[in-house]
């Protein structure tokens, strides 16, 4: 009887509902996808489930189908056979007498990517690092830390490592292989190493610089060459002519009004992208100081997602905008020095550029003088560097937010044209013995130098290497790299200052580090890189600012702090632009041709490859596209359908394309991305591995078979065409439906300031109480209040947030198959939200995770009592308790709650748990998971703070999230202190509540994002 009565009252309020969804949908301002934003009605009927297709049914995906992902087997028994001499690492900031079972511990040390060092702590328990966050202490850094780093701990405990030295295959002891090392010393010495090669990664390390320098002192015709697949040689040659030397440029946001990239993406990569991303976020909260961001670029970009204003331009084309400016400024009062460099460009055949978009922008720049940069990105030629320097010193820039030292890293060119004279040396015969510690270059290297066959006609290849990838597979001798948690070195950071790195771990599998083997042939591999280290520092002591007394306990202080306080550099002295030769070089500068475009990019989770066998990373949304496990052919709607690209977006199925380039081929599957430039394809580096990583292989193609010494950056000329089939990605984008609903805010900064706009309206219905049956709980009693805020404005989307908090949680990786029916288990998500028009959108992105409601959906539901709320207003999971009904996820608004339908833990090689949190439960099969602010954390600091009896101060407890943003977007915090940041951004004027209309009260708030726009180029 009851059910006859009820039914029609929930079809009634069924067809309202589904009526106001579909006007919101109507006037929705923000659109996630090309389908959503065309209408599909395949999407509609698919948003219309609680959950995507497939997500629920078991459809035989098995644990065996993804062991991949994790390793098989468990090798420890090369924990327990390392012969290492005990040497001692310090702790940052205490050293204790001993240590205490359960109570962790942080180490300082560093990690260099692209030569410089950027400051990490790492926390260990009884030996095992397990998780890895920045150095507050350190200028790069600031405490914060990127997804590279973050996955470093994963690499560690990765089972496919290198474990054996071997010589033609056959294993070769480190005692026997030093022997070998000494007996081809003492032959390359007769001629003074005329047929001896190091092949080595960029490196501003100054024990690994000393090294080279003895090296060099015993081998004088020995030479060393560096080399990157992200290298920057446009960078170093443009800045060389601008100055008449090797300088590199270090750049400063701090006092930046204005900021213009030229095809940069300092936000989303490079070594400066920490401390640029706090600065630039510090300077994006509404007022008279806020900065204005033009970006200028290609391909969509974790930066470009973040200007205020965007020119999409193919990247051949970037340097008629950097011309352009010359050109407008040059033609103002008191900037007469660009005229003559616009003036070289006349006749060159360089495209056409938005007038107005330059005027606009140069008129800003000119009115911010010596408070504006322009910064080039590392794909642009050396014209387009030497431009950008000239204009960055008539701006007044110079000395105040950019500056330019003397090079730190050993070698000013480390890309494709000092790896081809290497190439050239070895077909003709002239290297005999051949030392390899870049990051495998038989893959990274440009296909026309096919380095690969190369290699074995190098008698003694000695690869120094992580894993057995395509390189070792080339090479005669394969010598186990110690991870750099494993090893003793030290480093630089982009402004000098030195970090020493110690291990944190003795080698799991008797990897030998960069310093052993170099030094061994000088004989002293068999002394240990710790002995070394302290030898070189001790001689050096004299030499670094108040560091005299006894070295034992400076050494002690440089370990602990993780930085060697005064061994920053100073801008370089005497140095002048030469506007001469800036002129020569645009004069000799000749434009790519015509054609479609093709431009290579360093991927945002596999960077060159060498992190494309940790599964966490291959399983991370791309920031910009939400793809998973692959990379793609991405290019606008417009050169798509030129292209004749079939596109079935309700499944997120992409034909191939067939990309044919001087002599080179590659199937790619093609992505259509709002705001890519026309006549232009990105194509990702670091997939389409073959070697015996056993999670890389296989995943995408590799974008390096097409790609050439002398464009190693873009070309044009590209011949494109389908291929048979289509392509299935898996994009976790589309997976939740926002039913028409706003969850991102967006606002100008003129609709911001007046107090009349819509925006204030909007904002005011999205918080302060809302009826309810339910009687509130009055959380203002207990002590603390746990809260958190994310600021829009300051979020770019970089995606580190996701992978501090997969590290904490030992949160499992699912493989392709699960991602692509909605099973990935991240816990912090970030959406991306796009308005306007497909071809020049603008874009919101919003982290979120378990928005821990104080009046909570999920909880009414649980038949078991497993998802409660605890006296501070904390919904936890009980994981003992849940019963996998998933009633709670059904009834949770945000999605945010994760099901782990298969068994992705109980067969975890023991290597890698080894690395697992030891403070948060490793949940087992048919588990609701979610995020609880990282409670772990809250009760150790409850406990630290107990035990000195006081109560926890502001900012001293970090959630692992928080702790990873470099942009200082998420703050969490007591929001019964009324001084907390946490307390003052949730009454902030742009702060609101997610979902607010549905009465569910949620702790994390958020601040609408501000544009700061341009009055001549904001549209209407």
């Amino acid at each position: 009887m009851s059910r006859r009565i009820s039914l029609p009252i929930v079809e009634e309020a069924r067809a309202e509902a589904d009526a106001a969804g579909a006007q919101a949908r109507e006037t929705g301002k923000y659109w996630r996808s090309i389908a959503e934003k065309e209408g599909s009605p395949a999407l509609a009927a698919a948003a219309a489930r609680e959950f995507p297709p497939g997500a629920s049914e078991l459809s035989g995906h098995n644990r065996r189908s993804f062991m991949q992902l994790l390793g098989s087997g468990a090798a420890l028994a090369g924990v327990a056979s390392c012969q290492q001499p005990l040497e001692q690492a310090v702790p940052w900031v205490r050293r204790p007498d001993d240590v205490t079972p359960g109570i962790p511990l942080h180490f300082a040390t560093a990690y260099s990517l692209e030569g410089y060092a950027r400051g990490l702590l790492v926390e260990s328990y009884e030996g095992r690092p397990t998780k890895i966050e920045g150095n507050p202490d350190h200028r790069d850094s600031l405490g914060a830390s990127s997804t590279y780093e973050q996955a470093l701990l994963l690499g560690l405990y990765d089972n496919d490592r290198a474990k054996q030295i071997k010589h033609h295959g056959q294993p070769v002891g480190w005692r026997g292989l030093l022997g070998q090392l000494a007996s081809l010393a003492q032959r390359h010495g007769a001629d003074g190493g005329a047929k001896l090669r190091f092949l080595t990664e960029p490196t501003a390390s100054p024990m690994l610089i000393e090294l080279r320098q003895r090296m060099l002192a015993k081998f004088p015709n020995a030479k060393f060459t560096s080399y990157s697949a992200t290298a920057s040689d446009g960078e170093a040659d443009g800045l060389k002519a601008a100055f008449g030397r090797n300088v590199e440029a270090r750049h400063d946001l701090t006092r930046a009004s204005v900021i213009l990239s030229l095809d940069s993406d300092f936000l989303g990569g490079g070594p400066e992208e920490l401390r640029l991303s706090r600065q630039f976020a510090a300077r994006r909260t509404p007022g008279a100081t806020m900065n204005r961001l033009y970006v200028v670029e290609p391909t969509p970009s974790v930066t470009g997602m973040s200007a205020d204003h965007k020119l999409r331009l193919r990247a051949g084309d970037v340097v008629s905008v950097a011309v352009a400016l010359a050109t407008e400024l040059g033609g103002r009062g008191g900037f007469a020095q660009l005229a003559a460099l616009g003036a070289a460009a006349n006749g060159r055949g360089l495209a056409p550029v938005d007038a107005k978009w330059v005027k606009a922008v140069a008129t800003d720049l000119a009115n911010h003088r010596g408070q504006s940069l322009i910064i080039a990105g590392r794909r642009q030629p050396a014209v387009v560097h030497a431009l950008v320097a000239a204009l960055n010193s008539a701006l007044d820039n110079v000395g105040t937010n950019v500056s330019y030292g003397a090079p730190l890293l050993a070698e000013a060119n480390s890309g494709p044209r000092p790896l081809a004279a290497l190439a050239q040396e070895i077909a003709s015969g002239a290297v005999e013995t051949l030392v390899i510690t870049a990051r495998n270059p038989a893959y990274t290297a440009p296909a026309d130098l096919k380095f690969a066959k190369l290699l074995p006609r190098v008698p003694n290849a000695i690869y120094h290497a992580l894993y057995e990838d395509e390189t070792a597979a080339a090479c005669s001798y394969i010598v186990p790299a110690a991870h750099p948690l494993e090893a003793w070195g030290d480093g630089r950071g982009t402004d000098g200052t030195i970090s020493i790195t110690q291990p944190l771990i003795a080698p799991l599998w008797g990897g030998v580090s960069e310093i052993e083997l170099l030094s061994a042939f000088l004989g002293e591999g068999d002394q240990g890189a710790h002995a070394l280290l302290m030898r070189s520092w001790k001689a050096k002591q004299g030499t670094v600012p108040g560091a005299g007394g006894e070295f034992e306990q400076i050494w002690e202080k440089w370990l602990a702090d993780g930085v060697i306080t005064g061994t920053e550099t100073a801008p370089a002295a005497g140095l002048t632009l030469d506007a001469a030769a800036v002129t020569k070089e645009i004069a000799a500068f000749v434009p790519r041709g015509a054609g479609t475009e093709i431009v290579f990019a360093p991927d945002y989770k596999v960077h060159d490859g060498r992190f494309a066998n940790v599964a966490a990373l291959q399983e991370l949304p791309d920031p910009v596209t939400k793809v998973t496990w692959d990379n793609a052919a991405m290019m606008s709607a417009a050169t798509a359908k030129a292209l004749g690209v079939e596109v079935e977006r309700d499944s997120d199925k992409f034909s191939i394309l067939a990309i044919d380039y001087k002599g080179g081929r590659v199937h790619a599957p093609a992505l259509i991305v709002p705001g890519h430039a026309d006549d232009c394809i990105t194509l990702p580096l670091g997939y389409g591995r073959s070697g015996a990583e056993s999670v890389a292989a296989g995943v995408g193609f590799n974008a390096g078979a097409i790609r050439t010494s002398d464009a190693a950056w873009f070309d044009r000329g590209a011949q494109v065409s389908l291929a048979t089939g289509m392509h299935l990605f898996g994009i976790t984008q589309n997976h939740w439906s926002a039913e028409g609903r706003e969850p991102a805010m967006d606002v100008t900064l003129a609709d911001y300031q007046n107090e009349h706009s819509h925006f204030h309206e909007r904002i005011e219905e999205r918080r302060g109480p809302q009826p309810t049956i339910h009687k509130p709980v009055d959380y203002s009693t207990q002590q603390y209040k746990w809260g958190m805020a994310i600021d829009l404005g300051k979020c770019t989307g970089c995606s580190a947030c996701v992978m501090a908090c997969v590290t904490e949680n030992n949160i499992p990786v699912v493989g392709k198959a699960n991602v692509v029916v909605g099973r990935e288990m991240q816990w912090l998500r970030i959406d991306r939200y796009y308005s306007g028009e497909i071809e020049d959108p603008e874009v919101v992105v919003q982290p979120l995770a378990c928005v821990q409601c104080e009046t909570a959906p999920c909880e009414y539901v649980c038949p078991v009592n497993a998802t409660v709320h605890n006296e501070e207003g904390l919904n936890e999971m009980i994981y003992n308790r849940c019963i996998g009904t998933r009633y709670c996820s059904n009834n949770c608004p945000y999605k945010v709650r994760r099901f782990n339908f298969l068994d992705y833990t109980s067969e975890t090689p023991a290597v890698r748990r080894l690395g697992m949190n030891p403070e948060v439960t490793v949940r087992s099969r048919g588990i609701m998971e979610k995020c609880t602010y990282c409670v772990q954390r809250i009760e150790r600091k409850r406990i630290e703070t107990r035990i000195q009896g006081r109560a926890i101060k502001d900012g001293e407890l970090l959630t692992a999230c928080q702790q990873g943003c470099a942009s200082d977007a998420i703050v969490f915090g007591n929001l019964n202190d009324p001084q907390s940041r946490v307390t003052k951004m949730h009454a902030d004027a742009r702060r609101y509540d997610l979902l607010h209309e549905i009465g569910t009260r949620p702790r994390t708030a958020y601040l609408a994002r501000v544009r700061n726009l341009n009055p001549e180029l904001a549209k209407g």
